[in-house]
């Protein structure tokens, strides 16, 4: 298998070194899976940290507050995943011993684990190939089998939407699926995620220090219409939705309650959008009618 063995060489030499790589624990793997959604890296690593070091099992979360939950939790948005992860954890210490099934149909049926985060489980706690797709994967997958249309620029255009739009996310999953090199699941798919997220990347692809440059049908060619797409994808963070809802938690528990200084606590322009994210936190039971966070 000349590609995976290209692949896991260069990953072995210039693969990331990360907190969530130097352990097997399928507690601390789920915990960086659920802060690594949405979230930046470099933002995750200290948070991850702080969070095993208040929190190292299943039974320390279960037996912490709501309110410690997500004063921890502070800073990494999408404050529902931290809530999610704090009800698994109860879960799972009433009655599965505190311990996550190694089968990835029996993690799947958990509350809070969707297919991609059961399978990264699999490939990155129990060394077993799962469906842990994420953006880099698939992009890396798309390029090396699916060769990107070497025609005109104007044919090009047309060729590659045909191509994309056949080739289904589930075709992607089961390509991956069937690539896996036997007992090393693990490093196959970081290696995947690194090499996506550091050489063949959406914009601007280092084709020339790719390490499965020879095994690649879109070799050369300059991907523009995907960096498109990726710049479109961008949104504006600040003054967001997810933007009022971390704000709103952020000065709550700094101990500001009431609603009115809660607003002028933020600083920011947009009463409006600062309602309807107060709203949103009511209805998910993360803020009291009296603007306090649930205990």
């Amino acid at each position: 298998m000349p590609f995976q063995q290209a692949l896991l060489s260069w990953y072995a030499r210039h693969g990331r070194k990360l907190p969530w790589r130097e352990t097997r624990d399928p507690y601390a793997i789920l915990v960086s899976e659920v802060m690594l959604q949405q979230t930046q890296v470099d933002r995750v690593i200290p948070k991850y940290a702080g969070w095993l070091a208040a929190f190292p099992d299943w039974r320390a979360l279960a037996a912490a507050s709501r309110a410690d939950v997500l004063k921890l939790w502070s800073g990494l948005g999408y404050n529902s995943r931290a809530v999610r992860l704090h009800a698994l954890s109860k879960l799972l210490v009433e009655e599965f011993g505190g311990k996550l099934p190694p089968e990835e149909e029996k993690l799947r049926k958990l509350p809070g684990i969707g297919p991609y985060t059961a399978g990264a489980l699999m490939a990155f706690a129990f060394n077993e190939p799962g469906r842990c797709v994420d953006v880099n994967i698939e992009r890396v997958i798309r390029r090396v089998k699916h060769p990107i249309s070497k025609n005109n620029k104007k044919s090009r255009k047309k060729t590659k939407k045909r191509e994309e739009r056949n080739i289904t996310r589930k075709e992607i999953e089961e390509e991956f699926l069937g690539s896996f090199p036997p007992g090393k699941a693990t490093k196959y798919a970081n290696a995947l995620m690194d090499l996506g997220a550091m050489v063949c990347t959406a914009t601007k692809p280092t084709c020339d220090a790719c390490p499965v440059y020879d095994y690649c049908k879109s070799r050369g060619e300059r991907p523009d219409e995907e960096a498109l797409r990726a710049k479109k994808r961008q949104g504006t963070f600040l003054h967001s939705n997810r933007w009022w809802r971390g704000q709103i938690l952020k000065s709550l528990n700094q101990g500001v309650t009431d609603r009115h200084a809660l607003f002028a606590h933020i600083g920011a322009e947009g009463k409006d959008a600062f309602d309807n994210a107060l709203v949103q936190l009511k209805k998910e039971g993360l803020v009291t009618g009296k603007q306090r966070l649930r205990l």
